[in-house]
């Protein structure tokens, strides 16, 4: 930052703090879903619960691939490396997450509903059905892609009740998506659903009236996709004057980027 783009201050923030600023928040999770991995963070005042972020191993891409591969079953002839982009764009365009997945496998198999055509670059039109749903279905149940990991609500649910028990209904009440594989049609109603029904099992141990005492809200701010640049625009906004909170060009130069990183994170 300081040799290349000649910054005179810079500050390194957690991503997951950035997000719950863009929303105007200090306590919050944040479930972030990029390109290569998603994280559930919960945050207490402006500071993240390192020893409790949890990660899953299926983001963007893996959803890409899973697509091309349920393309192929279907009989469309993609290139896995040079059509890639082109199945993300259609992910990105036709997907969605299925509220109820029983539901949407009868609409499928019975109507038409979930049909869509789609118009590749070189002319083609493909009809693309349950694989609408299908591709973004490997969140919330990873062993589609071959990972053995918790989906997205049940680690969710668990970021929240691995927490300080004083915590967890502000944590509850604080759900942030942030990241461009959050942006699919349902996946907030979905989330939703699932965190109820581990709620209503795990600790209401099947009492409703216990549930319906849970205030839990899934934010799903319309642009999440951008969220830690929106935060940090806010923070860089807000601590502009503020000297000791930025590592400056000239410390960089006299002390180096390893002591200058160790005085600030001592600070």
């Amino acid at each position: 930052m300081f040799e290349t783009f000649d910054f005179e201050g810079v500050q390194v923030s957690i991503q997951a703090v950035l997000t719950l600023y863009a929303q105007g928040l200090l306590t919050g999770v944040v479930v972030d879903s990029g390109d290569g991995v998603t994280h559930a963070v919960p945050v207490y005042e402006g500071y993240a619960e390192r020893m409790n972020i949890q990660r899953l191993d299926v983001a963007g891409r893996h959803l890409t691939e899973y697509l091309i591969k349920l393309l192929l079953l279907r009989g469309y002839t993609f290139n896995r490396t040079a059509d890639f982009e082109v199945v993300r764009e259609i992910k990105e365009k036709v997907c969605y997450v299925g509220y109820d997945l029983e539901l949407e496998k009868k609409l499928a198999l019975e109507t038409t509903t979930v049909m869509e055509k789609y118009t590749l670059p070189d002319g083609r039109v493909i009809t693309i059905g349950a694989e609408r749903f299908e591709a973004p279905e490997a969140l919330f149940n990873p062993s589609l892609v071959n990972c053995e990991q918790k989906g997205l609500g049940e680690m969710l649910f668990d970021v929240i009740n691995k927490s300080e028990i004083d915590i967890r209904p502000e944590l509850y009440k604080h759900i942030v998506l942030s990241g461009g594989s959050t942006m699919y049609p349902g996946l907030p109603s979905r989330l939703e659903k699932e965190m109820k029904h581990l709620y209503l099992n795990k600790v209401a141990k099947g009492d409703k009236n216990q549930l319906a005492k849970l205030k839990l809200r899934i934010e799903d701010p319309p642009r999440r996709k951008h969220m830690v640049y929106l935060g940090g625009s806010v923070l860089a906004d807000i601590m502009k004057d503020k000297e000791q909170f930025w590592m400056s060009r000239s410390e960089y130069q006299e002390l180096g980027i390893e002591k200058l990183l160790a005085a600030k994170c001592a600070m």
